[in-house]
């Protein structure tokens, strides 16, 4: 019998993180045409008096930042996948980078609400023309943007934001890329706050409803609120090794109970990156010679599944 070596058994460390992601450099070009635009927009509100100019434009502040560390996540990620230290890789750093990302909407959600109230209270003049004009192109650098982040991307998004955790899995409980959707997240916000910040002054500027400025201000920091916990609420469970979907856990099952025999008893899968899953099971068997290779040859093959551990329990 052929006999192998250690290194025949070596594992592949990475957990499929090593690879360049195609869509690395259109997140580098966005963000960097976000920066400057923000820029524009927030010196802009300020001198002309916009509340919700400034609002859009400190919101275009997060998304550049959240899309600075979508493209950081993605280059530590591949840098840092063979290193032994990531017990599972480096896949969750885009996790990571998207839960911050969500931390930083929500901050500015509170900012941006008590500034509107401040305006509220104590109205100011708006140069509504100039405000208008910089609203406008913020909003078509938003969907240039866009277009460019999701061009080649499959992405789902979900208009109607429920975030349960199930809904970021296709039916082979293939996990999304938090770090892109947090990405494609904030641009989609912002281009919805600049619409706003539009409407918002043309009617402060048609009828004199200056009042209308804050208040579409208020709108839009209960958005970016909404967009953050949700975002929190995704990625802070694949930080926390919450269980895989229901339709990954009753693939494997079904798999490993093919023969008719053997029963899982005990079964653990989590996220370990986008598109990337572990597990460890136990099997209950009355077959003396089956091995736990034997079980890891049946797990399905579009499951996406690395470094699987299976312990084998014979039955007596």
């Amino acid at each position: 019998m052929h006999g192998h070596s250690a290194q025949d058994w070596a594992f592949d460390h990475s957990f499929g993180q090593a690879a360049r992601r195609p869509h690395e450099g259109r997140v580098l070009a966005v963000t960097l045409l976000t920066l400057a635009v923000m820029g524009v927009e927030v010196l802009a509100g300020w001198l002309s008096g916009s509340m919700a100019l400034l609002a859009d434009g400190v919101h275009m502040g997060t998304h550049a930042l959240a899309l600075g560390l979508a493209y950081g996540a993605y280059v530590l990620a591949r840098r840092h996948a063979g290193n032994r230290r990531f017990s599972f890789g480096t896949g969750k750093l885009g996790d990571l980078a998207g839960f911050a990302s969500a931390l930083l909407l929500a901050g500015t959600a509170v900012l941006v609400a008590w500034e509107a109230i401040g305006r509220f209270l104590v109205p100011q003049p708006i140069a509504h023309a100039e405000a208008m004009a910089v609203a406008a192109l913020g909003l078509v650098v938003n969907l240039i943007s866009a277009a460019m982040l999701m061009g080649g991307h499959h992405h789902h998004h979900d208009h109607d934001h429920d975030h349960g955790h199930d809904h970021h899995h296709d039916a082979h409980g293939h996990g999304q890329d938090n770090s892109m959707r947090a990405a494609i997240l904030h641009v989609l916000a912002d281009a919805a706050t600049s619409v706003a910040a539009i409407l918002a002054l043309g009617g402060a500027w048609r009828w004199g409803w200056d009042w209308l400025d804050p208040l579409v201000a208020l709108a839009a920091s209960a958005l970016i609120l909404k967009w953050g916990v949700g975002l929190a609420r995704d990625t802070s469970a694949v930080l926390l090794d919450r269980e895989a979907p229901e339709a990954l856990r009753d693939s494997v099952r079904a798999a490993l109970e093919a023969d008719g025999d053997s029963r899982l008893v005990d079964l653990h899968i989590w996220s370990v990156g986008p598109g990337a899953w572990t597990l460890v099971a136990s099997v209950v068997t009355h077959n003396p010679d089956v091995q736990p290779a034997d079980y890891k040859r049946l797990l399905p093959d579009d499951a996406a599944l690395h470094h699987p551990i299976i312990e084998v329990q014979l039955c007596r």
